[in-house]
């Protein structure tokens, strides 16, 4: 399969030393002329970038993917993102040399409130489907109430530990730095009527794939009634104890 994997289309995982990561297992590759998700619910690279991977400068113009760039193509102030979405803002080629030395890029306590904010969706999403699920399967075969409680606590116990690492996490943050949901939301700059489902990077995903096929099945739901970030963060920010 021709195409490029692009590092910076990531999206965090906790690890199985309940640490959270960045992956870009099961993302697509990506072709010249595709669309490519510049702005999730944990990164913003806006809609015209340069992708600097390996020695290759790749443009991204309109969202789209669209040439690889000489160093005497570049116009400065150019913004770059490379790795796994370090992003800077460069004036001129003598940076370029140092710019992979950099520990940190602009933005980064921001992303990772995103990254948790995205996190909190996704295991509370799986573990909402897996109590559907088991009452669905079984409400009808078994009244034993203490039964489907047990079937449902086992299926979910290593998502809800998942969970638990993420919430934390979050409120960590949120203590450290009690400015970063502004912060965040600046940096993010959701319009008002911006659905979370549209800022998925599961329709990115390879087709059959898990996160491909939630997307699917998403797309019939959600597409009739939109969620919006701001509501949805507010909502898990107030649900948090913060003591």
């Amino acid at each position: 399969m021709s195409g490029m994997k692009f590092e910076c289309f990531y999206y965090p995982v906790v690890n199985p030393e309940g640490k959270v990561v960045k992956t870009i297992r099961n993302v697509k590759l990506f072709n010249y002329g595709d669309e490519v998700p510049t702005k999730t619910l944990y990164y913003n690279y806006g809609k015209n970038f340069a992708i600097y991977q390996g020695s290759k400068i790749i443009a991204v113009e309109d969202g789209i993917l669209k040439k690889e760039l000489s160093k005497d193509e570049l116009k400065f102030p150019l913004k770059l993102v490379f790795d796994k979405g370090t992003q800077l803002t460069i004036f001129g080629k003598d940076e370029l040399s140092s710019v992979r030395l950099l520990l940190s890029g602009e933005n980064e306590v921001e992303k990772e409130l995103g990254a948790l904010f995205f996190l909190s969706r996704v295991y509370n999403r799986k573990i909402k489907t897996i109590q559907y699920d088991v009452m669905a399967e079984l409400t009808n075969c078994y009244r034993d109430v203490n039964y489907v409680n047990e079937t449902i606590e086992e299926r979910t116990k290593d998502l809800i530990k998942d969970l638990r690492i993420v919430e934390k996490n979050f409120r960590d943050l949120v203590i450290k730095y009690p400015d970063i949901k502004e912060k965040y939301l600046s940096y993010m700059n959701f319009g008002d009527k911006e659905d979370m489902f549209d800022l998925s990077i599961n329709k990115y995903c390879v087709e059959g794939s898990e996160q491909y096929e939630y997307y699917k099945v998403e797309s019939v739901v959600l597409k009739a009634k939109p969620i919006y970030p701001k509501f949805k963060l507010d909502h898990f920010m107030s649900s948090m104890n913060y003591q």
